[in-house]
């Protein structure tokens, strides 16, 4: 059983933003606050004329930069002759002058010393952070939308340096480069999957230390992430991880027929895998704890695939793959059911009614395997397994003659 296609949810389609300046956290009260007292100062007065005046040439890029440059070298003057006695205000003005010069690092860090000074700058910064980040990520929206992929990854990352309490650019990163995977060469899959798997963790954890998204966000942001972080383990092998990671999406929609039938498929891999490895050990403790890990790892998938045979609501492809699920986990019975489920919906379904005359060989059912046999043969005569399916359930049946000519009949077949 084949898990179902990568979905590259990125939460929704990567959407502009509005620049707008939601608070963040509450400020402390002064007498709360650690560090050094901001002050003003000719630097501070500085900066603040050359980002006026920056405000009001907005049509002219090239006289803004200048601006932003100068009032950047003011305030970078001031912190060199003030190591000792750093001002938290000509740090948190030196981020924004950064950040509109496109040196995000450097933002990240005077920002970061901003709070470091003065412990009461950190709802401040986080709003500056904040706006400056919603204008780079949206920059690198526009970039995708034009097909320029790699600008749009580098607005992606610099979007994520200047603020990381928001998913979105890691989701788009995850999502970028998990796309990529999926047609590139097989030598550079691993390295483009292991960059997505790499983002959507990253996105998953981003999601817990957000102030600015509600839990709806975060519930859409977990979802899209934990469905194609599961995805991408799987490729790369790490069952378990992957189930895990299913587990965390199932837990927003506990019903979706995609995600439980591919967490049943990582189970039973997970299982396979431990097993196999247990084979090879001495008998002793480490050996039986995998056997026990690969049995609960096992029923956990049973119970997995139980669930969607119970249901009334899937499509025949639904119940086919349930079917070839339980089979490979050693369930031949139950098999039976989800194979003859889904030809009641499609009669004519070729795969599900020779899974469903092997499962009824697997369990002994032979008078229901001469039915299903002969329907095989009708519709392939020339299939040298279907016919062979048929003479054994002749046999077993005890229909001697029946089970001779079927055998001649496989015979002739060969030999055309």
């Amino acid at each position: 059983m084949s898990l179902r296609r990568l979905a590259i949810l990125a939460g929704n389609a990567a959407i502009a933003l509005a620049l707008i300046a939601v608070p963040g956290p509450a400020a402390a009260q002064d007498e709360e606050c650690v560090g050094q007292k901001p002050r003003g100062g000719r630097a501070v007065s500085s900066a603040e004329l050359y980002l006026d005046r920056a405000r009001r040439q907005a049509g002219d890029p090239e006289d803004q930069q200048r601006l932003w440059r100068q009032g950047l070298d003011e305030l970078e003057r001031d912190m060199d002759e003030h190591v000792d006695d750093p001002n938290p205000r000509v740090y948190m003005m030196a981020g924004r002058f950064y950040a509109d010069l496109g040196q995000y690092v450097e933002a990240d860090a005077a920002w970061t010393n901003a709070v470091d000074i003065w412990s009461c700058y950190e709802a401040r910064v986080d709003t500056l952070r904040f706006n400056a980040w919603v204008k780079v990520f949206n920059r690198g929206v526009g970039y995708a939308r034009n097909g320029d992929t790699e600008r749009a990854r580098q607005g992606y990352e610099n979007a994520w340096i200047l603020y990381k309490k928001d998913p979105q650019p890691l989701l788009q990163l995850g999502a970028s480069y998990a796309l990529e995977a999926l047609t590139a060469e097989e030598a550079d899959r691993p390295i483009l999957q292991a960059k997505a798997i790499e983002y959507y963790e990253g996105a998953m954890a981003a999601v817990e230390h957000s102030t600015r998204m509600t839990d709806q966000q975060r519930a859409g942001y977990l979802r899209a992430s934990s469905f194609n972080l599961a995805q991408l383990l799987a490729m790369d092998e790490r069952f378990e991880e992957a189930a895990a990671a299913y587990g965390v999406f199932l837990a927003y929609e506990p019903d979706n027929v995609d995600a439980i039938s591919n967490s049943a498929v990582v189970l039973t891999r997970a299982s396979r895998k431990s097993t196999n490895e247990a084979v090879d050990m001495e008998d002793g403790p480490e050996k039986e704890a995998l056997l026990v890990r690969a049995d609960s790892l096992r029923r956990v998938a049973v119970d997995h695939y139980s669930s969607l045979a119970a249901r009334d609501d899937l499509d025949a492809n639904d119940y086919h793959n349930v079917g070839v699920g339980l089979t490979q986990i050693g369930l031949n019975e139950e098999a039976v059911g989800a194979f003859s489920r889904a030809l009641d919906l499609e009669p004519y379904r070729a795969n599900s009614l020779e899974q469903l005359g092997l499962a009824l060989f697997r369990t002994s059912q032979y008078d229901s395997l001469v039915i299903v046999a002969r329907a095989l043969v009708e519709r392939y005569p020339l299939n040298m397994n279907n016919l062979a399916m048929l003479a054994n359930a002749y046999r077993e049946t005890e229909q001697v003659d029946s089970a001779l000519v079927a055998l001649q009949s496989r015979e002739a077949a060969e030999l055309d």
